[in-house]
């Protein structure tokens, strides 16, 4: 960024330079001033792994999450067909119920294909993104200045090189479930409302009421989470001092109230973690995966009082069949933006550690 930002200054003087020296302000204005770029990792990350090998990932998880509703209207197809009294003259979804049976191992074996080789890009993509980072922390490591340095600590760097690189790695594993999981559900509220009509709008009520809740559990998440990464910095950091200084410690028998120390910055941490596993738990395993668990027993109930016909065992099998496939992207749609926030905390601890001024490079020139 530093290069392209020189040449770029270069090249606007050039243009200021050519103007006349009677220019008008016109063409002072079409010059404009120079704006340099600012450093963006995510950006440089994206695209030296290759946006189009994610975005071939995503069109394969497209495709397979298309195709998961397949056997949900199959069997809906299928449960009509053998309540119906002329099963002669019923049309069937594939032409012959065999056809039906023979699309129940097809598809599900089609969406386990895709799903799965778009999973293997975004591993290797995720697994690519932690290496990368790790080794643009080494090397600054060894060229960072006596200033920057002392805007940093060993355990900033040792944490950055753990903690935040999984945090990248994770969401880009969950990237996938995240950006398809809204499609999924707006699909299946579709048929959900093609099957039981204006009973639909209850369960999409109850998901809107979540929505506070999903705000709660995402700002304490967020807050927890620089919490640990803050007494985790200075746990790491007093270890690093003690370590260096254990011969004088030794001789003056400081071990306790160092020991204290280390042991209180380790219980500080150890709170933040126990709010942050109970916050998630109770804001995703409970609420979340016993949402769309909730969901169909409201919808069943207004379906039967709002309805002048019964509930029959096509529309019930095929509601639940799709509020089942609901249910993978409500768990995931809510642990992929917290790993996008959390990503978006390690993106800016590392482009801060990253922007920090470098020693000149004086002794061995540059070939």
């Amino acid at each position: 960024v530093r290069d392209i930002n020189e040449l770029g200054k270069k090249a606007h003087q050039a243009k200021v330079d050519a103007l006349p020296s009677d220019a008008t302000p016109k063409q002072r204005r079409r010059v404009g001033t120079f704006e340099p770029k600012l450093p963006n990792l995510a950006g440089v990350l994206w695209a030296s792994f290759g946006s189009w090998r994610i975005w071939w990932a995503i069109f394969l998880y497209v495709i397979s999450s298309l195709l998961q509703f397949m056997p949900v209207l199959i069997l809906n197809d299928l449960v009509g067909y053998f309540e119906s009294p002329d099963r002669d003259n019923y049309s069937v979804l594939l032409f012959h119920p065999w056809g039906d049976v023979a699309g129940l191992f097809v598809f599900p074996m089609l969406v386990s294909l895709f799903q799965t080789r778009s999973q293997v890009i975004l591993n290797h993509c995720a697994i690519f993104i932690r290496t990368s980072v790790s080794t643009l922390l080494f090397g600054k490591a060894l060229t960072i200045s006596a200033a920057g340095r002392a805007q940093t600590s060993t355990g900033q760097v040792v944490n950055m090189m753990s903690n935040d690189t999984q945090q990248l790695q994770r969401f880009l594993q969950f990237f996938g479930f995240t950006l398809i999981a809204p499609i999924q559900i707006v699909i299946s509220l579709v048929l959900i409302y093609r099957q039981v009509g204006n009973a639909t709008w209850v369960g999409i009520g109850f998901m809107f009421l979540l929505i506070p809740v999903n705000g709660v559990v995402f700002s304490n998440v967020s807050k927890m989470r620089r919490k640990v990464l803050k007494y985790s910095d200075a746990r790491v950091k007093m270890i690093n001092e003690i370590l260096a200084g254990i011969r004088i410690i030794k001789f003056y028998a400081w071990e306790a109230p160092f020991g204290k120390e280390v042991q209180r910055l380790r219980e500080k941490e150890l709170r933040a973690l126990t709010t942050l596993a109970y916050t998630t738990a109770v804001g995703f395993s409970l609420i979340m995966l016993s949402a769309p668990i909730i969901n169909p027993i409201l919808v069943f109930l207004a379906f039967i009082h709002m309805s002048d016909k019964g509930l029959d065992a096509a529309t019930a099998f095929t509601t639940i069949a799709l509020f089942n496939i609901m249910r993978f992207p409500f768990a995931f749609l809510p642990m992929g933006f917290l790993q996008f926030v959390q990503s978006r905390i390690a993106l800016r601890r590392l482009s801060k550690y990253l922007e920090l001024s470098e020693l000149t490079s004086y002794v061995i020139p540059e070939l």
